[in-house]
C-alpha cells in the first residue's frame, strides 16, 4: 500500500484528508496521486485496475506503466499533449488497448495539488467512456440515417442533395430527382402485419441500394416514400431509369415465407429546368408523385404545372381547414337509429359537417381525407365526440332518453390521440354516462396493430363505453380475429343493403352478418335502408336496430330533438304486423291456368297474389308479405326451380310448392334436397288433394312463425340478461376497486400514523380507543393491551371529559412525569368515521 493511506490522523485536516481517501477507494473512476518531489506515484485506488486493466503495484514502481495501455496510435499523441502540461490541466480522449485486444475510450483529466507556483502533488482522473461514445455515434446516426433500412433520411438525405447539386452547378450537369412512393403499401401491413411490411421495406431498400450507380443518390424520406438523385455520369436516360425502379419495385419479394408483392409510383424533378434548390425540387418531385398515384399508380409523372396547381388546391384546403378548427366553422348532424324490436329511436349517429363561410354546408367527403393526412383529424375528432356528448347530455336533461350517441373514429385518433384518456376526460366534462356512447371503428382499424387495438378497446370498454365496427364485410377481418375484439355491435355495410330484396348474395351475405354477430353476443345496426320492403327484410331477419333515409336522414340537432319530443317511430304494423289474410303467389306464365287455381281456391280466404313469371313473382315478393309460393316448372327466362331457389334465399321463411306437367327430376330432386321445394305436384291436379297440400303448406309455415317469434323472443332475452349481468358484473368490479383502493389508503394512513413523531389515539363516539400509533403505546406501555378499554383507563378522568363530554379542543396534562398538550380532532366531516382523533404534544423534554 503507498505511504497516502497510513498517514496518522493528527488533526482536523489529517481526518479530512483521511475521509477523501476512504471515498476515494470506492469512486468507479480511476484516481492516481504523484509525488512531484520523489515522482513517484503515492496513491491509485481500487478502480485503476479495472479501468486500466494493469496492476496498481506496476504503477508504484513506474509512475509511466499506465502508457503502456495506451493503443500505439495514440502514445505520441499523449507524450506530447502530458509534455506541454506536466503540471496538470491535461484534458483528453483517447484509446487503450486490453488484454484481450478489445479497444476502449478513456477520458483522462489531471490537476495539481499544492499553493505556489509549483504543486506539491499532482493528480489523474480517468474514466472509460466508450458506452457514452457508442450513444453518441448511435444518436448521430440515429439523427441521420433511418433506423429500419439504414439508408439517410430526409434530413440527411437533403444534405447530401444540397452538395450533389453545387457539384453538378460546377460541371454545368442535369441531374433528376425521383421520389419513389409505393401504392397501396398499407394494405400490406392490414393483410399481412407491420412486422411483415418492415421487412418487405427493407428488402426493398437493399434492392434500390443495389441497382445504384456509383453519383447517385437514395434515402429514405419517410413511410414508404424514398428519394433517389441519379446523375448524368455515364449518361442519363430519366425514362428508363424510372421504368426500371417501377418494374424492380414490382417483383415479388420473399419475406419469412410469403410472397409480398409491392407496386411503385415515380414523381420525377429534372435539375435545371424545375428547379435549382434541393427543397424546391423535393417539391415538385412529390408533387409529380401525387399526379401520378392520381392516375392509379404502377406509373411515373413528369412534373408538371398543372398537377402542381391540384398540390396546391388541396394545400388550400388544408390551410382553409385549419382556419375552419379555429373559428369554429363545423356543426354535426345526427341520424336517428332506431330498434327493429319496438320502432323507437333509441341513438343517433354524430356526422360532420362543414359550414364554409362562402359554399355552404359541405359533406365530408369532400374534406376528410384531407383533414386526415395534415393530422387536423386528432383535433376535430375530439371536438366532436365532446360536441356530440354534450349534446346527448342535454337531451338526457330534458327527459328525452336513454339515448345514445355514436361517434366515427379515425385511424390517427385511435394510433395517436391518446384516445383512453380523451373519453374519459370527454365524459367527466359533459357528465354523460359512458354506456351512452358508442365508438365506431372500421374493420381496417382493427386490423392494423391488432395486438394493441385489443388493448385500447379493452380500456375503453372498462370505462363503460359501447364500441361498434362500421361498414362490416368491407373490410379484411376474419372471424378468428372478430371474436377477439370486445365489440358490442357491427353495422352492416350500405352496399349489402342497398340490393337486399332482389340479390340473394346480398340477402346471404346479411343473414349471415347477423347470425354470426348474435352468435357473439353483438348487436347488428343496418345502414343505409331507404324503403320499405328492405326494412322489412331486415326485421324479419332479426336485425336489431336500422338508420338511413328511409327513417331520416341526417339532420340539425334542432330537427333530432322535435323527432324525439314527437316520438317519431317505425309504423307498428311493420314491426308487428297485423293479423292478414294467409297470402297465397301463383306463379305461372299461362293465364288459364291461374285463372282456374283462383276459381278452385277463392272460397278457402286466401288472399291470393298472381305473377305471370319469376322475374315479376320476386318483385311481388319484395312489396308483399307471401306465405305459400307455388309455381310452374316450365317459364320462358326463369325456370321454376331457379325462382324457387331465388325466393328461398330472399325470404326463407315462405313455403314452396312446384306445380308443373313438365318434370326433369334431377333439378327438382336437387332443389328438394336443398330446401328451395317443400313439394313437387303434378298436373293436371286433383282439386281436393291440391288444397289439401296448400292447407297443410300454411299450417307448416304458422308452426314455423311461431317457433321463429318463440326463438327470437329467447334470444331478446338472454340478449338483455347478458347485458344486465355485464352491468352487474362492472358494478362489482368497481366495487372491489373501491375496497381494494380503501385497503390502500387505510395501509397508507397506518404507515403515516407510525411516522408521527407524537402519541396519538382515535376513539369512537363513546370514548372506546378504536386505534393508536407506536408513539402512544411505547409511552402507555400497551403493546395493543389497551384496544377495546375506555379512554379514561389511559388519561386522567378529569381530561377525558373535558374532551369527550365537554367539547373542549386543546387542555394540558400531566403523564408520566412529562406535561402535555392534548389536542382533539372530531371525525366524520370529510369520512364516514365518527368520533375523536386525540394527539398528545409534549410541552416537556422527555
Amino acid at each position: 500500500m503507498p505511504p497516502f493511506t497510513h498517514v496518522p490522523c493528527t488533526g482536523p485536516s489529517d481526518a479530512v484528508a483521511e475521509r477523501i481517501a476512504q471515498m476515494a477507494e470506492f469512486l468507479p473512476e480511476s484516481l492516481w496521486l504523484v509525488d512531484v518531489a520523489s515522482r513517484q506515484v503515492i496513491y491509485a485506488n481500487p478502480a485503476y485496475e479495472k479501468v486500466w486493466g494493469a496492476s496498481r503495484e506496476s504503477l508504484y514502481q513506474d509512475r509511466h506503466d499506465w502508457l503502456h495501455q495506451v493503443h500505439p496510435e495514440e502514445q505520441q499523441r499523449l507524450r506530447d499533449a502530458i509534455r506541454r502540461r506536466p503540471h496538470g490541466g491535461l484534458d483528453i480522449r483517447f484509446r487503450i488497448l486490453t488484454e484481450r485486444e478489445e479497444v476502449r475510450w478513456l477520458h483522462m483529466k489531471s490537476f495539481a495539488i499544492g499553493d505556489g507556483p509549483r504543486p506539491h502533488t499532482i493528480g489523474g482522473i480517468a474514466f472509460d467512456v466508450s458506452d457514452v461514445l457508442a450513444a453518441e455515434a448511435r444518436a448521430h446516426h440515429l439523427t441521420h440515417f433511418d433506423g429500419l433500412t439504414g439508408l439517410p433520411n430526409r434530413n440527411q438525405f437533403r444534405e447530401q442533395l444540397v452538395e450533389a447539386l453545387r457539384h453538378a452547378e460546377r460541371r454545368q450537369s442535369q441531374a433528376a430527382l425521383l421520389c419513389l412512393g409505393l401504392d397501396g403499401f398499407q394494405n400490406v401491413n392490414e393483410n399481412l402485419g407491420y412486422r411483415i411490411g418492415d421487412a418487405a421495406l427493407a428488402q426493398l431498400a437493399q434492392r434500390l441500394r443495389r441497382d445504384l450507380r456509383g453519383g447517385d443518390l437514395l434515402g429514405r424520406l419517410g413511410g414508404d416514400l424514398f428519394g433517389l438523385l441519379l446523375t448524368d455520369e455515364g449518361g442519363l436516360d430519366i425514362s428508363q431509369a424510372a421504368r426500371r425502379l417501377i418494374d424492380l419495385t414490382a417483383t415479388s419479394l420473399e419475406v419469412e415465407g410469403s410472397d409480398v408483392y409491392l407496386g411503385a409510383s415515380l414523381g420525377i424533378a429534372v435539375y435545371p429546368s424545375d428547379g435549382t434548390s434541393a427543397d424546391q425540387l423535393l417539391y415538385r418531385a412529390e408533387t409529380a408523385l401525387h399526379d401520378a398515384k392520381q392516375h392509379g399508380g404502377g406509373t411515373f409523372r413528369f412534373f408538371e404545372a398543372a398537377a402542381n396547381e391540384r398540390l396546391r388546391s388541396r394545400q388550400q384546403t388544408e390551410q382553409a381547414l385549419r382556419l375552419a378548427v379555429q373559428e369554429n366553422q363545423f356543426v354535426l348532424h345526427y341520424q336517428p337509429k332506431v330498434s327493429c324490436n319496438n320502432g323507437t329511436i333509441i341513438g343517433a349517429e354524430a356526422l360532420i359537417r362543414w359550414q364554409h363561410p362562402q359554399h355552404g354546408l359541405i359533406s365530408p367527403a369532400e374534406f376528410i381525407q384531407a383533414m386526415e393526412e395534415s393530422g387536423q383529424v386528432v383535433a376535430v375528432g375530439r371536438w366532436v365526440m365532446h360536441q356530440a356528448c354534450l349534446q346527448a347530455s342535454r337531451w338526457h336533461a330534458r327527459g328525452l332518453g336513454p339515448f345514445s350517441v355514436a361517434v366515427n373514429l379515425s385511424a390517427r385518433q385511435l394510433r395517436e390521440g391518446n384516445l383512453v384518456q380523451q373519453v374519459r376526460q370527454v365524459l367527466e366534462e359533459t357528465g354523460l354516462a359512458a354506456r351512452w356512447l358508442e365508438l365506431e371503428l372500421t374493420e381496417s382499424m382493427l386490423m392494423e396493430d391488432v395486438e394493441e387495438t385489443i388493448a385500447t378497446l379493452g380500456e375503453l370498454r372498462a370505462l363503460g363505453v359501447r364500441l361498434s365496427v362500421d361498414d362490416f364485410g368491407t373490410g379484411y377481418s376474419s372471424l378468428s380475429y372478430l371474436k377477439r375484439f370486445p365489440l358490442d355491435a357491427v353495422k352492416v355495410d350500405r352496399s349489402f343493403v342497398q340490393d337486399i330484396v332482389a340479390d340473394p348474395n346480398d340477402v346471404s351475405i346479411t343473414r349471415a352478418v347477423i347470425t354470426m354477430a348474435h352468435a357473439l353476443q353483438m348487436k347488428v345496426i343496418a345502414e343505409g335502408v331507404e324503403t320499405e320492403a328492405q326494412l322489412a327484410l331486415l326485421i324479419a331477419n332479426r336485425c336489431d336496430e336500422i338508420q338511413g333515409y328511409y327513417f331520416s336522414r341526417p339532420v340539425p340537432a334542432e330537427e333530432m330533438e322535435i323527432m324525439l319530443e314527437n316520438g317519431k317511430t317505425i309504423p307498428e304494423d311493420l314491426i308487428h304486423p297485423r293479423e292478414r289474410k294467409r297470402t297465397l303467389l301463383l306463379v305461372d306464365d299461362e293465364e288459364n291456368i291461374l285463372s282456374a287455381m283462383k276459381r278452385l281456391l277463392r272460397k278457402e280466404g286466401y288472399d291470393i297474389r298472381i305473377a305471370s313469371g319469376g322475374e315479376e313473382g320476386l318483385k311481388l315478393l319484395a312489396e308483399h308479405p307471401v306465405d305459400v309460393i307455388i309455381s310452374d316448372q316450365r317459364m320462358p327466362g326463369m325456370t321454376g326451380v331457379e325462382f324457387l331457389r331465388r325466393a328461398k334465399v330472399l325470404h326463407p321463411e315462405s313455403i314452396r310448392i312446384v306445380l308443373s306437367g313438365y318434370t326433369e327430376l334431377q333439378s327438382v330432386t336437387s332443389a328438394i334436397n336443398e330446401g328451395a321445394i317443400y313439394k313437387f305436384l303434378t298436373k293436371p291436379w286433383d282439386d281436393e288433394q291440391l288444397k289439401e297440400h296448400i292447407a297443410e303448406a300454411f299450417h307448416q309455415k304458422e308452426l314455423a312463425d311461431e317457433n321463429r317469434r318463440l326463438s327470437s323472443a329467447v334470444q331478446l332475452a338472454n340478449r338483455e340478461l347478458e347485458s344486465a349481468n355485464g352491468r352487474l358484473q362492472q358494478l362489482l368490479e368497481e366495487r372491489e376497486q373501491r375496497i381494494n383502493r380503501n385497503e390502500t389508503a387505510l395501509d397508507v394512513l397506518h404507515e403515516v400514523l407510525e411516522i408521527l413523531p407524537w402519541p396519538l389515539l382515535g376513539v369512537d363516539d363513546e370514548g372506546i380507543i378504536v386505534t393508536m400509533n407506536g408513539q402512544a403505546e411505547n409511552l402507555l406501555g400497551s403493546q395493543g393491551g389497551l384496544l377495546g378499554e375506555p379512554l379514561d383507563s389511559v388519561l386522567p378522568p378529569a381530561t377525558c371529559d373535558l374532551l369527550l363530554r365537554q367539547g373542549v379542543k386543546e387542555t394540558p396534562l400531566q403523564l408520566r412525569e412529562r406535561t402535555f398538550l392534548a389536542r382533539s380532532h372530531s371525525l366524520g366531516l370529510a369520512s364516514a368515521g365518527r368520533g375523536l382523533a386525540i394527539t398528545l404534544m409534549p410541552t416537556s423534554p422527555s
